[in-house]
C-alpha cells in the first residue's frame, strides 16, 4: 500500500433508504464496516425514491443512479464504486465510464461462488426477479453451473418486518429452507441468496449452510473483492480491458458531458 496515503475510500451504492430499509440497513451497514481492512473505509450511498417496485423500470431508474454515483466517486476522490444490488442494473455502464474499479453484488458474488461448489442454486427475494436473474446467469456465461432459480414469495414489508421479529424470519426461514433444499436434489451444492436482505437474514452466521450447502453472504464477498480489486490495480495495474470490442473503452470528453447534462 501507499506511503503516502493510509486510507482508501470506497462509495457503496444501495437501492436502498434509510427509513423504509432501515432495519435492513441497522444489519447490513455495521457488518459492512466490520469486514473492512483498517487502511479502507466504506461510505454507503442510499436513494431517494429507493427500488421498492418490481419493475424495468423501476430498475432502469436505478441503474441511472449507478452510472452517475459511479462518475461522482471518482470525481471526488474515491477509489474503488460497487453497487449493493443484485441485479447489477448499470454495472457495465458504470464500468465503461471511470477509471477507478466497479463491482457489482450479483457478478461478484456469483463468480465467487463458483470456487465453493459445483452447482450453483439460486434464490430470489421474489418471484418477480427470476426472469432479471435468468439474464444474469447468461450474461455471466454460467448456464452450466446454475441448476436452477426458485424464490420465496414475500415482499419488503415482510423480509423489513423479520429483521425485528424472530417469528417471522423463522417463518420466512421455513420457506427459504424449503426451497433450497429443492434446489439441492437438482444438484445445486451451493446456494445463493440473490439480494443484500436474503444475505443479511439468511447467510450472514459464520458458517452457514444448508445440509453442507454453503448459504453465501454476498456482501462479505463484495467489500472484500473491491478491496482485493483495488490491491491488484496498484500491485500491478490490473484493471478492467478497455478495448473497444470489451464494450469498456472509457468515454471521451463529448460522450460523458452529453449523458451527464442529458442522461
Amino acid at each position: 500500500m501507499s506511503e503516502t496515503k493510509k486510507r482508501f475510500r470506497i462509495w457503496a451504492q444501495g437501492a436502498t433508504h434509510q427509513t423504509a430499509h432501515g432495519n435492513y440497513l441497522n444489519e447490513l451497514l455495521p457488518h459492512m464496516q466490520s469486514c473492512l481492512d483498517p487502511d479502507f473505509e466504506l461510505t454507503f450511498h442510499t436513494i431517494e425514491p429507493p427500488v421498492t417496485t418490481v419493475h424495468a423500470l423501476t430498475e432502469f431508474r436505478f441503474s441511472r443512479e449507478v452510472i452517475r454515483g459511479a462518475i461522482e466517486a471518482e470525481r471526488t476522490g474515491c477509489d474503488i464504486f460497487f453497487m449493493n444490488h443484485f441485479q447489477d442494473v448499470g454495472l457495465y455502464e458504470a464500468r465503461s465510464a471511470v477509471s477507478i474499479p466497479v463491482l457489482g453484488l450479483g457478478e461478484t458474488t456469483l463468480l465467487h461462488s463458483c470456487m465453493l461448489g459445483r452447482k450453483l442454486g439460486l434464490l430470489a427475494i421474489n418471484p418477480a426477479f427470476i426472469p432479471a436473474h435468468a439474464d444474469q446467469v447468461t450474461r455471466y456465461g454460467l448456464q452450466n453451473r446454475v441448476v436452477g432459480i426458485r424464490a420465496i414469495n414475500a415482499n419488503i414489508s415482510d423480509y423489513m418486518e423479520a429483521f425485528k421479529s424472530s417469528a417471522k424470519k423463522e417463518a420466512l426461514a421455513e420457506v427459504f429452507n424449503r426451497e433450497a433444499r429443492r434446489l439441492m436434489d437438482d444438484g445445486a451444492d451451493v446456494i445463493v441468496p440473490t439480494g443484500g436482505i436474503p444475505m443479511m437474514l439468511f447467510a450472514n452466521d459464520n458458517g452457514a449452510n444448508i445440509d453442507g450447502a454453503p448459504i453465501v453472504n454476498g456482501v462479505t464477498i463484495l467489500v472484500k473483492a473491491a478491496e482485493m480489486a483495488l490491491k491488484l490495480k496498484m500491485r500491478g495495474g490490473i484493471g478492467c480491458s478497455r478495448v473497444i470490442h470489451s464494450g469498456y473503452a472509457l468515454p471521451s470528453p463529448q460522450a460523458l458531458q452529453e449523458f451527464l447534462a442529458h442522461g
